[in-house]
């Protein structure tokens, strides 16, 4: 399946992948998570973290699918299609930063085919290079399923909220 989506059209083309439209998933009430699904995400995301934490852009495409299709729009909307662009952007990020940490402020799995789609907040403590310090809130939305028994990264949709009042 090739994956050809705009970022206005992620969740979009995310129903599309899982085969049904979204008028017909929205009239369902969707079937619960059963907690080995949730703490298998959880776990999911923790690890995205530590990899950030750790600067190892090899150790965050460990938790991405191995699939050619998969891709991840970086905060700054920068689309990364494939594992090698993905790698370069995390290459290119963790460069600029001396150190970072992460936590988890909003989070919320919904059922979905095949996978699972998440959104949630994370802020992310980090010092740069020159020693600025500087603590970004991003936004996330991703689709992640089960592949040879371990959940992963299908494509990730990450960006910064704009501060209040001020017009893109």
């Amino acid at each position: 399946m090739r994956i050809n989506c705009t970022v206005a059209r992620s969740l979009a083309c995310a129903l599309t992948m899982l085969g049904r439209p979204a008028a017909h998933l929205a009239a369902q009430t969707p079937p619960s998570l059963d907690s080995a699904t949730i703490r298998e995400n959880r776990e999911l995301d923790r690890q995205l973290l530590e990899a950030h934490e750790r600067k190892d852009p090899d150790m965050v495409l460990s938790l991405f699918s191995k699939s050619p299709d998969v891709f991840f729009i970086a905060p700054n909307g920068t689309v990364n299609k494939g594992r090698d662009a993905m790698r370069d952007s995390f290459v290119r990020f963790f460069a600029r930063l001396r150190s970072i940490h992460g936590e988890i402020r909003e989070l919320s799995y919904l059922p979905a085919a095949n996978g699972v789609i998440a959104v949630g907040t994370v802020v992310f403590h980090r010092q740069l290079t020159d020693g600025t310090i500087d603590d970004r809130t991003v936004v996330w939305t991703d689709f992640r399923r089960k592949e040879q028994g371990k959940w992963v990264y299908v494509f990730r949709h990450a960006h910064w909220p704009l501060a209040s009042g001020k017009s893109p």
